[in-house]
């Protein structure tokens, strides 16, 4: 029998992600894919608004002071509008996150989408 210590630390062993398959994982992929294309085609988009107006569909104006939504045209003095939808937005997500917050951060959070797209591109040697 030897008197001799054991070893206080282990040697490293290097962890390696694994390729996940399956139905939710395709359908994490479409999510990202939609929420990533609304995000880079939103700019371009065009929308008839009349002589003498832009013609992007979500235009912040600031040197004109307004904000165009669509057919929906806002001005400064009209701002309580806004600031209604964003309160409601910030409630709704509040209590969609915590009924599923799983859902929200597995598929459609902002940061968690674009992460999964560079992580992909990274994959691809992009």
């Amino acid at each position: 029998m030897s008197n001799a210590a054991p070893p206080l630390f282990a040697a490293r062993e290097p962890i390696f992600p694994r390729r996940v398959n399956g139905f939710f994982r395709r359908l994490k992929w479409v999510i990202l894919i939609l929420t990533l294309g609304v995000y880079y085609v939103t700019p371009w988009l065009r929308w008839d608004r009349g002589p003498n107006l832009p013609d992007q569909a979500v235009l912040v104006d600031l040197a004109n002071r307004r904000f165009h939504f669509f057919w929906i045209e806002i001005w400064p003095h009209e701002f309580y509008f806004v600031a209604g939808l964003l309160i409601m937005a910030g409630l709704g997500l509040f209590l969609f996150t915590s009924a599923m917050g799983r859902v929200w951060c597995g598929y459609a959070c902002p940061a968690c989408t674009m992460r999964r797209g560079a992580c992909a591109r990274r994959a691809c040697g992009g």
